[in-house]
Formats: C-alpha cells, sequence, structure tokens
C-alpha cells in the first residue's frame, strides 16, 4: 500500500500537467480516481503505522516506523496538482484539520522511532519537516486560489472591492506595455507577450471571476484603453499576438487555481523560490546519506523493508527534480520567472552565465511555439443529432445506454479552429470596441438582443436595409429568449448553407459562421452554457420538434440535407397547426434572408448574430464554467472572454464618471 502511495504521487506528477492541453475522459477519470485515492491512502497508512507503533514490539519494524514521515510527503501532493476542480480549493480548511490530526500520529511514531535504531532518528526527522513543509505549502496554494473565487473564504463584495482596486491600479500599466508591444512590432515575441501577461496578471483574473463586473476607471485610464484599441487595429500581427496572449492569461490563471507553480511564482519573491527549492532537496538528500550509513554493517532489517526505504527516500528526490523540469514544460510562471530574475533580483547579475543557462533550458522545454490549450472547436447539428437518435432508436443496447447517461452517437465532432474564425471574430470586435457603439452593446445577462445585427442593418440602405429590417423583424430577435433564438438561428443557417452552397462569394463566410452555428449549439446542448430552468425546457421542445418531423416525414428522415430542403420547401399550410413552430419561423426567417440578392449581405448578417452570441455567452455563462474548462484542454468560448478583457470592452461599454466626480457635478 505504501508503494500504491508512491505510485500515484507519481502519476499525479507526470499526468495532471497534460489536462489543459488535452482532452480525454480516460485521462480525466484516472486522475479523478488517483486525486480521490491518494489522500485517503496516505492517511489509512499512517493510521496502520500508528496501530504497529503502539503494539509496542518495535525490534523487527524500525524501518516500518521510519515510513511514516514519506506519508506527509504524499498528502502535501504534487506541483503539478494541488486541486482537482474549482470545489477542491474551498476545502482548505479541511486539509488544514487534516495536516493537524495526521502531525499528531505521525510525531506519535517519530517519538516510538526515539526508542529504537538511534541511527534512523535522524533521516527521519528531516523527511518529517520537508513533509510538513510540503503539505503547508499545499494548503496555502489551496487558500490562495480559493480566496479569488465567491463563496469561499471571503464575501463577495470584499472580492469585489479588491479586484475593483486592483483594476484601477492595473489598468494603465497593462494597457500602455500592449502599446508598447505593438509599436514596435513585437507581436510575435513570445517573452514580451508573457511578461505584458504577467503585468496584467491581477486585472485578467478578477474578470476571469466575474468580480469586475463594472468598473468606474479615471478617464486616463480610458483614454489608455482606447489608443491600445487603436493601435490594434494598425497591427498586421494581431491574430496571432491576441489568441497568444489569450492562451497565456488563461495558462497562467489554470495555473494558479489548479497547481502550486502560479501561487508560488505570483505570491513569491524568486530568490525565496529558488532557495525553497534547494532546502526541499537538501532535506531529502540529507535524509538519504543519513539513511545509507545507517545500513552500513547492518543486517537485521528485512531486505526488502531496505529496499521499499530506498525507493522512498530516492524516489522523493526524483520527484523533486522532475517537478522543477515539469514546472519549466507545463507552466508559463517558471518561464517568467527566469526572464524577468535579473530585474526582480538584483544579485543574479553577478552570474550571468547561470540566467543564460537557465534561460536556454526554459526555451528548449516550453518552446514559444507550443499552444497553451487544445485548439478545437466541437461541432454539434441539431438536426443530425436528431436522424442519429432515431437510428439508434431501434437497438434495444443503444437505448438502454441512453437510458443510463452512456451516450454512443456520433453527433458531436472536433475541428480545429480555423484562422479564419479567429480573424473573422477579433475583425468584428475590433470594428464595434472602435466606435461609440461599443457604450450601447447591452451584454447583461438579460435577453440577447441582437445588437451586432441591427447595427448591421442600420448601415444599408433602400431595398437592402427594408429586406434585412424584415428579417430582424420576422425573427424577433429583441423579444425571444437566447436558447430560442439560438436554436432559431442554427436551423436558419443549415436552410441557408443548402441554398447557397454553389454560390461563389462568400464562401470562407459561410464556413465560418457554419462552424460557429454548430459551436454554439454543442455550447447549449451539451455544455449547458446559459440554458437554466427555461433554456433546457426550449432545448428539448426543439429536439422534440425535430424528431417529431423526422417520424413524420418518414424515408427522408436519414438524409439532412434532404430534411433542410423538405422545411424550407414546405407549404405554409402545414405549418397552420402550431405542431412545428420553431421550425415554420426558421423557414420564414431563411425565407426572408434568401430575399436578399447579394449572398455577402446575407451572410455578414447571419454572422454577426453568431459573433455576439459568441460573445454574450463567453461573458455571461459564469466563471464556473470557464474554470471547469480549463481543466479538460480549455474551450473558446473562455478564450474570447479574454479577448473581449483584452480589449478593454466590458470597461468601455461602462464609461462613466467616477461617483465622486458624479456628485461633484449634481451638487453644481
Amino acid at each position: 500500500m505504501l508503494l500504491a502511495s508512491f505510485f500515484l504521487q507519481v502519476f499525479l506528477l507526470f499526468s495532471s500537467g497534460f489536462r489543459k492541453r488535452y482532452s480525454s475522459r480516460v485521462l480525466s477519470v484516472l486522475l479523478w480516481l488517483a486525486y480521490l485515492s491518494a489522500d485517503p491512502v496516505a492517511v489509512y497508512i499512517l493510521g496502520r503505522l500508528s496501530l504497529r507503533a503502539s503494539s509496542g514490539d518495535l525490534r523487527n519494524q524500525q524501518l516500518v516506523l521510519f515510513w511514516a514521515p514519506f506519508l506527509l510527503l504524499h498528502l502535501g501532493g504534487q506541483e503539478t496538482m494541488t486541486a482537482f476542480s474549482m470545489e477542491d480549493n474551498t476545502l482548505w480548511k479541511r486539509h488544514l484539520l487534516s495536516l493537524a490530526t495526521q502531525m499528531v500520529t505521525a510525531i506519535y511514531v517519530v517519538s516510538k522511532q526515539l526508542q529504537g535504531d538511534g541511527h534512523l532518528v535522524a533521516p527521519m526527522v528531516l523527511v518529517f519537516i520537508s513533509g510538513i513543509a510540503k503539505y503547508a505549502e499545499r494548503i496555502w496554494a489551496l487558500r490562495r486560489a480559493g480566496s479569488v473565487a465567491p463563496g469561499t473564504t471571503s464575501s463577495t463584495s470584499n472580492l469585489v472591492s479588491r479586484a475593483s482596486s486592483n483594476a484601477v491600479w492595473d489598468t494603465q500599466g497593462y494597457y500602455s506595455q500592449l502599446c508598447y508591444l505593438i509599436k514596435r512590432k513585437q507581436e510575435k515575441n513570445f517573452e514580451l507577450i508573457l511578461a505584458v501577461a504577467a503585468e496584467g496578471f491581477r486585472l485578467s483574473l478578477g474578470f476571469f471571476m466575474d468580480m469586475t463586473p463594472s468598473i468606474s476607471l479615471l478617464p486616463e485610464d480610458i483614454s489608455e484603453i482606447k489608443n491600445s484599441v487603436e493601435v490594434f487595429k494598425s497591427s498586421e500581427d494581431i491574430v496571432h499576438m491576441s489568441y497568444k496572449l489569450a492562451e497565456i492569461n488563461l495558462s497562467m490563471i489554470y495555473d494558479y487555481l489548479y497547481t502550486k507553480f502560479g501561487t508560488r511564482h505570483f505570491h513569491i519573491v524568486p530568490f525565496c523560490i529558488f532557495f525553497h527549492l534547494i532546502i526541499s532537496l537538501a532535506l531529502i538528500s540529507t535524509a538519504l546519506t543519513f539513511f545509507v550509513r545507517a545500513m552500513v554493517g547492518q543486517r537485521a532489517h528485512d531486505a526488502a523493508d531496505v529496499i521499499i526505504s530506498y525507493i522512498l527516500l530516492v524516489g522523493a528526490i526524483v520527484l523533486e527534480i522532475c517537478s522543477i523540469f515539469m514546472s519549466f514544460i507545463s507552466s508559463c510562471w517558471a518561464y517568467k520567472t527566469i526572464i524577468t530574475l535579473p530585474l526582480t533580483c538584483p544579485l543574479s547579475r553577478n552570474f550571468p552565465g547561470v540566467i543564460a543557462a537557465l534561460l536556454s533550458m526554459v526555451r528548449h522545454l516550453h518552446p514559444d511555439n507550443r499552444g497553451e490549450w487544445l485548439g478545437k472547436l466541437a461541432q454539434y447539428n441539431l438536426i443530425e443529432g436528431c436522424i442519429q437518435e432515431k437510428q439508434a432508436a431501434t437497438g434495444l443496447f443503444q437505448r438502454m445506454m441512453r437510458y443510463i447517461g452512456i451516450d454512443d452517437s456520433q453527433a458531436i465532432k472536433h475541428i480545429c479552429v480555423s484562422p479564419e474564425v479567429k480573424k473573422l471574430l477579433l475583425d468584428k470586435m475590433l470594428e464595434i470596441a472602435s466606435t461609440s457603439r461599443v457604450q450601447e452593446w447591452d451584454l447583461s445577462v438579460g435577453k440577447f438582443h441582437g445588437q451586432w445585427a441591427q447595427w448591421v442593418v442600420e448601415a444599408k440602405q433602400g431595398n437592402l436595409h427594408r429586406a434585412a429590417e424584415q428579417v430582424l423583424l420576422v425573427s424577433n430577435i429583441q423579444g425571444l429568449e437566447f436558447v430560442s433564438s439560438a436554436l432559431l438561428w442554427h436551423i436558419v443557417t443549415d436552410i441557408c448553407l443548402i441554398v447557397d452552397e454553389d454560390a461563389d462569394s462568400g464562401a470562407g463566410l459561410r464556413g465560418c459562421t457554419r462552424e460557429l452555428s454548430e459551436y454554439i449549439m454543442y455550447l447549449i446542448a451539451d455544455c449547458g452554457a446559459m440554458a437554466g430552468s427555461e433554456g433546457h425546457f426550449v432545448l428539448r421542445k426543439g429536439r422534440l420538434e425535430v424528431s417529431r418531423w423526422l417520424h413524420e416525414k418518414g424515408g427522408s428522415g436519414d438524409d439532412r440535407r434532404k430534411v433542410i430542403e423538405d422545411i424550407r420547401c414546405e407549404d405554409s399550410s402545414f405549418f397552420a397547426n402550431d405542431y412545428y413552430p420553431v421550425l415554420d419561423r426558421a423557414r420564414r426567417v431563411s425565407s426572408d434572408l434568401l430575399a436578399i440578392e447579394e449572398v455577402g449581405d446575407r451572410w455578414e448578417l447571419i454572422s454577426s448574430v453568431w459573433l455576439e452570441m459568441l460573445c454574450h455567452i463567453s461573458y455571461n455563462c459564469g466563471a464556473g464554467f470557464h474554470a471547469k474548462h480549463l481543466t479538460t484542454g480549455g474551450e473558446f468560448v473562455t478564450h474570447v472572454k479574454m479577448l473581449l478583457f483584452m480589449l478593454g470592452v466590458p470597461f468601455l461599454r461602462d464609461v462613466k464618471e467616477p461617483l465622486f466626480y458624479r456628485a461633484g457635478n449634481l451638487y453644481s
């Protein structure tokens, strides 16, 4: 069991660093089992050792008692994983209580060791000190990560107040550094982008955790944000820089919430970090030296016990060394610490060779062209999903699997996020952020109003304006609940894609719009984003409506293209009984859209709806949703939230004078 506890720590160290870059259910389940098992196994073994110690017969179990402090090392966890989920961070008080109780147990076992072989006392005490320090650091990291989430150690009002204060202090410096980065044409310089991300970490973390919903910034801060948006528009490599900055921001937030790397590197100066690592290695290495000396000439101990002791000692040293390399491989924080070491620690300037060697090592272990997340876009098509459900419904085994919650359908696919989608989204966000429209844009959690689509319509003239206005009127984009609107426009997009598939113009825009439509349906249908009780009810009704259509139409229900064409061409009288309200409205909206002569104008309107929906979801689906998906490869919608932050959209839309300015003006 002791070796099992050790190998659980090995698995956690080497496997947990991959979960922010890969989405694997097998890996997630194995990590969950290992994380949940590691602490109970260690506690159980420590309890068994205390029973051994209390038995009174210590002649043949000196080495068995020697193993007790190693369990404190195991309870301290690994650098790459302090918490499996955000909820685990809130349990830091439970771990503190566990530390107190297990430390008492370990002290009891150590005290029994004093009555036996005195040669083992020194290595045992050194391992005990290292174990206590490691467990205390884990509790500290959990407390730090838990303190940024509402409903944990601090009241929400205190968190908002602290995040707002940080925003006031950090905003100007962060956006001025962004401008400097672009003006110097350094948009592809990974180390400078990393330095900017670290500069705005407190600001980005507060925004990520929804602690800065509305900030009253000073006029000079607002002007700095507006200036940065204008500078962004002049950059040729803005797409690369923006998404790389979002990746690094989220990687650093992940490390802060789920590992020791983020809390350690953010809150502790580099000199203390290196001193801490050296001391940890020195304690275990010295314990190994003392143990080897104690074993010289000893023949009273069982050979298996001696081998296990060596495995634990050497394994502890290897894990400490590997954790240092893992910090360079998986964490941006270690990279940032090394590149800023000459600035933060003047003493290090006396050793330029050492700094150069460290920098060369970290560049090799953490190449700047490596992605910090999965980079995939999930795709779900409602009609295709219902077709697959219909086909699978004939099998008893498939129905049983769905009944117990196991869905074996292939309705959800994954594609790479295309450069075209990235550019389309960023260009649209820059267009909105650089105009006065950004102050009018309602990003609140209320109803989705389709403001971007309305602004597109307002920019048109003549017949085109009237036709586009009719589309928004029939779709009731200002009145429908968000999920209803997304469901409607998803089917509308499918119909228009079938009709325009042979058109020469707007092919790239059509492809991007289709990907966004199916991605947002995946977020709503599979992830439950923005779908409260009303949204889930609407989604269920929509699925039942499509399924009813497939059953009523019979044989044509196996071909998605044929189903969509049937919906589009169905006579109006067929929908008179209102059995198919969503399909009927989608048919009418698509008919009005197809009345727009220019294909490009039509898809400009459709794409603006989906782009705003994506931004609306990213801002309103909650910090818990984003934090959860950081541990499963990341989601594109989370990166969109970081783009909103980078462009300062939430700050610009709430432009207003600080309270004391308004009070003074009112008094005047």
